[in-house]
């Protein structure tokens, strides 16, 4: 494994050439962004991209890594607390003395859809008088309309965005006689380390990816789990690209990561005549 070299990819101006022959035959929206808009993503720092070669330079495979984010959700308690608040406003608000008939009535729809979980309707609001409804809309506004998600905790986190093979340099690969497949060498021996530089420099808690698996057995999720430690869990979220949607999310945690890597070499033991 030592005669392997992971290099950044615009470090090189010569891996414009050299991606021109990556092929992967599973993916071929990854093969295109490693030929198409890596290099510039990458130069710009928004993506960072690795390219794993062979001593002849050979590019065997590549990864790519961002920063990330991961979160709680707002616990049931809470969630009911602040319902409660509202509901509480607005049976004042029915009482009120000054509230009319048309207020009350309204108001008594609203609550009626908050009893329901049907949600808040604009054509409620409308029947409300100008006074009630600004009282209520203030009240509303304290749940926040902008593009900020309100989570109960956030967890710092790295996203492996890419991970993909060269069908191309297969044969290569297997020339070597590895017991264990690439994808677990890759991740274990180089792509592990980068997270653990990374850890030295900012606070991150989990490494995590999008797993591409339509297949009815789910075998690539079965492999990031038993082999790369990725598990899938409604235990944390985090925000899903739309090119992600049919995607499974996986993470792991990154403490203990280097612990884990010790074992898989402690379990790696390839032919003597291939180290």
């Amino acid at each position: 494994m030592d005669s392997f070299t992971c290099e950044r990819l615009s470090s090189n101006p010569d891996n414009l050439r050299g991606v021109e022959n990556f092929c992967n035959l599973r993916n071929g929206s990854l093969e295109h962004t490693l030929k198409d808009t890596a290099y510039a993503e990458d130069e710009a720092n928004h993506i960072a991209y690795y390219l794993i070669k062979d001593a002849d330079g050979n590019i065997l495979f590549y990864f790519s890594l961002k920063c990330g984010m991961l979160y709680d959700s707002l616990d049931q308690g809470e969630q009911l607390r602040k319902l409660n608040g509202l509901f509480r406003f607005l049976v004042e608000l029915e009482n009120d003395s000054s509230s009319t008939v048309e207020d009350r009535q309204t108001i008594n729809s609203i609550l009626e859809s908050i009893r329901t979980r049907k949600g808040l309707v604009k054509e409620d609001l409308a029947k409300i008088s100008p006074i009630k409804k600004n009282q209520l809309l203030e009240e509303l506004e304290k749940e926040p309309t902008d593009h900020l998600k309100r989570v109960g905790k956030t967890f710092a986190g790295i996203e492996i965005v890419h991970f993909c093979a060269n069908d191309a340099c297969r044969m290569l690969w297997d020339e070597f006689h590895f017991q264990q497949k690439i994808g677990a060498v890759i991740f274990w021996h180089f792509v592990v380390p980068k997270i653990c530089e990374a850890k030295k420099l900012i606070g991150c808690q989990y490494l995590f990816l999008f797993a591409a698996d339509l297949t009815p057995d789910e075998l690539l999720i079965n492999y990031y789990e038993t082999f790369l430690g990725f598990r899938s869990s409604n235990e944390r979220g985090t925000a899903i690209p739309f090119y992600d949607y049919a995607c499974k999310f996986m993470y792991q945690e990154i403490n203990g990561i280097e612990e884990r890597r010790e074992r898989f070499y402690r379990d790696f033991n390839p032919d003597e005549e291939s180290v």
